[in-house]
C-alpha cells in the first residue's frame, strides 16, 4: 500500500515536468518564429535619388551696392550779369541743349555791336592801305618813289591786315560772351533746386546755378571681398581679358523688395588694388535706367559671377545632412550608405561637393529623417535625373562658361 502511493506520486511529478518542458520548447519556438517574422516585415524606405555627374557650374555671389549718377554736372554762370529767367521745372528731366537760365544779355549785345563796328573800320583801313601799297609798289618798279616810301606803304598794309584779324577775334569773343547769357543743359538728366534766385547777380565762373545728374544709365558701385576678387581676377586673366565674356562681366541688380531689376548691368571697372581699410576690391557696373527707378543714393544688391567650376559635382541642398559630420546618403546594393563630404559653394544647380563623391553615385534626396546606415531603401520611379539634367542645361550655356576660370572641384572615390 505504501509502495503504491509513492509510485503514483513519482508518475505525477514526472508528468508535470514533461508538460513544463514541452511548454517551454513550444514558447521558445514561437518566440524565435515571431522574431524572424518581425524582421521580415521591416519595410524598405521609399526614397528619391539623383545620379551625380560632373558638369560646368557658374558660381554667383551677391554683394551690397549703391547707385550713383553716371555723370553729375554743376551748372555755373560763365558771364557776370543779372539772372533774368528760369526756363525749367526744378527736379524735372532736362535734355542736353535745353535752355535753363537767361542772364541779362544787353551789355554783351552792346559789346558785340561795338566790336562789329571796329571790325568794319579795320576792314576799311585795310582796303585803303591795300590800294596804297599796290600803287606804291608799281611806282617803285618805275623808279618813281624811293625804297623808304615803298617799305612804309607795305608796313601800313600789313599792320591794317593784322588789325582786321584782331577785330575779328574781339568780335568772336564778344559773341561767345553773349551766347553765355543763355545757359543750356550740358547733359541729359534731372535737375536739382536752383541755387540762385531770379534778379540776383551772377558772377562769371563762380556762381553755381543748379546741378544736373544723369540717371540713364547709372553706375552701381559695390565691393568684393579679397578672396572673391581674386577668383574673379583669375577668371578674367585666364580668358585673356576678352570683352566678349558677357556672363562674367554681367551684373544682376536686386532691389530692396527682392525683385530683380529688369535691365542687366555690365561691370566696366575693377579696381586694381585692395583697399587696406576694408580688405575689399571696388567694382562698378553700368546699368540702363530708362524709367529712373534707380535713384542715386539707393542701396541695392548686385549678383555677379565670380568664377566657373568645370567637372564639378553638385547635389541638391536637401540631400546634405549636418551633425557631427557633413554627409550624404547613397544607394548601394539596395541599402543606404553614408559618405562624408566636403562642401563647396552653393550654386543654382545645387551645392558643390569638393570631396567625398565620385561620378555615378546615386545620392538620396528624400526620406533622410528616417534613414540610417545599412537601412534598406526602395528607389521611387523618376529618380536619378536631377544632376544629369543640370549637366545638359550647363552644356547648352557652354559658350558663356568657357571663358570663365577653371577651378575644378576635387572628388574622391566612394569607399
Amino acid at each position: 500500500m505504501h509502495n503504491s502511493y509513492w509510485a503514483a506520486s513519482r508518475k505525477t511529478v514526472a508528468l508535470r515536468v514533461l508538460t513544463l518542458f514541452v511548454a517551454g520548447v513550444t514558447l521558445a519556438g514561437c518566440g524565435s518564429g515571431g522574431q524572424k517574422q518581425g524582421q521580415a516585415k521591416t519595410p524598405a524606405t521609399s526614397v528619391h535619388t539623383v545620379t551625380v555627374k560632373p558638369h560646368t557650374v557658374p558660381v554667383y555671389s551677391e554683394y551690397p551696392g549703391r547707385v550713383n549718377g553716371k555723370q553729375t554736372a554743376q551748372v555755373i554762370g560763365r558771364v557776370t550779369g543779372i539772372l533774368e529767367s528760369k526756363n525749367y521745372n526744378e527736379g524735372s528731366l532736362v535734355h542736353k541743349g535745353d535752355l535753363l537760365f537767361k542772364i541779362d544779355p544787353r551789355p554783351y549785345q552792346a559789346t558785340v555791336d561795338q566790336r562789329e563796328a571796329q571790325l568794319a573800320s579795320a576792314k576799311a583801313a585795310l582796303a585803303n592801305s591795300s590800294r596804297v601799297w599796290e600803287r606804291t609798289r608799281k611806282l617803285y618798279q618805275a623808279n618813281a618813289v624811293s625804297e623808304a616810301e615803298r617799305d612804309q606803304a607795305l608796313s601800313n598794309y600789313e599792320s591794317d591786315k593784322a588789325a582786321v584779324q584782331q577785330a575779328k577775334a574781339n568780335l568772336e569773343s564778344a559773341r561767345i560772351d553773349l551766347d553765355y547769357t543763355t545757359v543750356e543743359a550740358p547733359l541729359t538728366g534731372v535737375t536739382s533746386l536752383r541755387d540762385v534766385d531770379l534778379g540776383a547777380l551772377v558772377t562769371a565762373n563762380q556762381t553755381k546755378l543748379t546741378t544736373i545728374t544723369q540717371l540713364d544709365p547709372v553706375y552701381v558701385l559695390f565691393a568684393l571681398p579679397e578672396d572673391d576678387a581674386f577668383a574673379r581676377q583669375k577668371a578674367l586673366r585666364e580668358m585673356g581679358q576678352k570683352t566678349t565674356d558677357s556672363a562674367t562681366r554681367q551684373a544682376t541688380i536686386i532691389l530692396n523688395n527682392g525683385k530683380v531689376f529688369p535691365y542687366k548691368g555690365k561691370v566696366d571697372f575693377t579696381q586694381s588694388t585692395i583697399d587696406p581699410n576694408t580688405g575689399t576690391v571696388q567694382l562698378r557696373a553700368i546699368v540702363k535706367n530708362p524709367n529712373n527707378r534707380l535713384m542715386p543714393g539707393r542701396y541695392v544688391r548686385v549678383r555677379v559671377r565670380i568664377q566657373t567650376l568645370h567637372d564639378a559635382i553638385t547635389v541638391p541642398a536637401q540631400a546634405i545632412s549636418t551633425g557631427q559630420r557633413t554627409q550624404v546618403f547613397v544607394v548601394k546594393n539596395g541599402k543606404a550608405e553614408t559618405r562624408a563630404v566636403t562642401l563647396g559653394p552653393l550654386t543654382e544647380s545645387g551645392r558643390v561637393i569638393q570631396k567625398g563623391l565620385s561620378p555615378g553615385a546615386r545620392v538620396i534626396t528624400t526620406g533622410l529623417g528616417t534613414l540610417s546606415a545599412g537601412a534598406p531603401v526602395k528607389v521611387l520611379p523618376g529618380s536619378g535625373l536631377g544632376n544629369e539634367g543640370a549637366a545638359v542645361n550647363h552644356a547648352g550655356n557652354q559658350s558663356e562658361d568657357q571663358a570663365g576660370a577653371s577651378d575644378t572641384a576635387g572628388s574622391s572615390q566612394d569607399s
